[in-house]
């Protein structure tokens, strides 16, 4: 195979931006790529975080799309119609051969503008309910590649659907012995104790951080051998008050690929990339989906996991301190983790990145 020109597109969140950062990773790594290009919007988080992935970058013209008739509508049709306009240019230019969007609702104009110009194009959907961007360019695209299998279905309309699973099921599993001793020192795990992590994405979740501390203040103090990381996001960060010596409250974690395979338990949201992670890990979760997101997403993707024997469930309308410490409780049990952890393991698909790779080329070289 020859090296690819890859177009990327994907903006809005980071389980939008990063699986599609990977894919080029992958290719370099390989030495199969060319050159990249990432699409992106000027306000979007892809801007900042594309940059530091150190990929080219440039920007189009993109809104939010509305289910309903109004005046705002009109105005999102308008500005997609720019933005559509916009990587046509994009794509004479650059001259991809293949195009992969991972939704957002930049993906639109991008995927529409690629299969005006007859170029071969890919959609990557992360979560188990798909988004109404990529329900949309999923009927102009060449293959639709999905994280979790039940959301094949979700795509009736597509002209092929693929299980390729999530990047970060791959990527979760690359840190060294070297960087997991790194995050044992700098989180001062002891050696011998189960440890539970808490977190809930990079800005952290202020009611679920208000219960957790209230459970380490009722259960967690004077449990020995079991150690608590709560990773509480910069903007919830608080000191606690005579706070137990088995828990460390820490603003944010840069290393996740070195803490997280040392964990016995983990609480947290239920983004897909975070879904992806735990499978491949095979750590018991204690899910507590996000009920801000579009569709109730997060508690189909926990689901995915949790109807397989992977996990617990609680909705945070229903969250108690005595309901998450009786949750978490039930997997520092041998036999229960045992059982929860192989349940992960069979969703999980370590090598995804490897399989998203793999379509991605094929549905550049079948046309060329």
């Amino acid at each position: 195979m020859s090296d690819l020109r890859l177009l990327l597109t994907g903006g809005g969140t980071g389980g939008h931006i990063y699986p599609a950062i990977s894919i080029a990773r992958e290719l370099e790594r390989r030495g199969e790529l060319d050159e990249v290009l990432y699409i992106g919007t000027e306000k979007g988080l892809e801007k900042n975080i594309v940059a530091h992935a150190g990929l080219p970058f440039t920007v189009i013209q993109a809104a939010g799309l509305k289910r309903e008739i109004s005046a705002a509508a009109l105005q999102t049709a308008w500005i997609t119609w720019r933005g559509y306009r916009e990587s046509l240019q994009v794509i004479r230019r650059f001259k991809p051969d293949v195009v992969l969007g991972t939704g957002g609702y930049v993906t639109l104009p991008v995927i529409f503008a690629a299969h005006r110009l007859r170029k071969p194009s890919v959609v990557w959907e992360g979560n188990a309910f798909p988004g109404l961007t990529n329900l949309l360019c999923a009927r102009r695209a060449d293959v639709v590649a999905v994280a979790m299998e039940e959301t094949i279905k979700k795509f009736p309309r597509a002209r092929r659907v693929v299980w390729t699973g999530h990047p970060r099921a791959s990527e979760i599993r690359q840190a060294d012995e070297a960087a997991k001793e790194a995050a044992r020192k700098r989180y001062q795990l002891r050696p011998g104790y189960k440890h539970i992590l808490v977190f809930c994405g990079s800005r952290g979740a202020e009611t679920v951080n208000r219960v957790v501390l209230e459970m380490a203040r009722e259960f967690l103090a004077g449990k020995p051998n079991l150690q608590m990381i709560v990773v509480t996001g910069e903007h919830n960060f608080v000191k606690m008050e005579n706070q137990p010596d088995n828990l460390l409250l820490v603003p944010f974690v840069d290393d996740m690929p070195a803490l997280l395979p040392q964990m016995d338990v983990v609480v947290t949201r239920a983004g897909a990339g975070t879904v992806a992670e735990i499978a491949s890990l095979g750590i018991p979760a204690v899910f507590i989906p996000s009920p801000y997101v579009t569709a109730n997403h997060q508690e189909v993707n926990a689901r995915f996991l949790t109807d397989r024997g992977g996990g617990t469930i609680l909705l945070e309308k229903e969250l108690t301190s005595a309901k998450l410490w009786l949750a978490i409780q039930s997997y520092l049990k041998s036999e229960p983790w045992q059982r929860a952890h192989e349940a992960l393991l069979s969703c999980a698909i370590p090598d995804a990145v490897e399989k998203l790779v793999q379509v991605v080329q094929e549905t550049a070289y079948s046309q060329s």
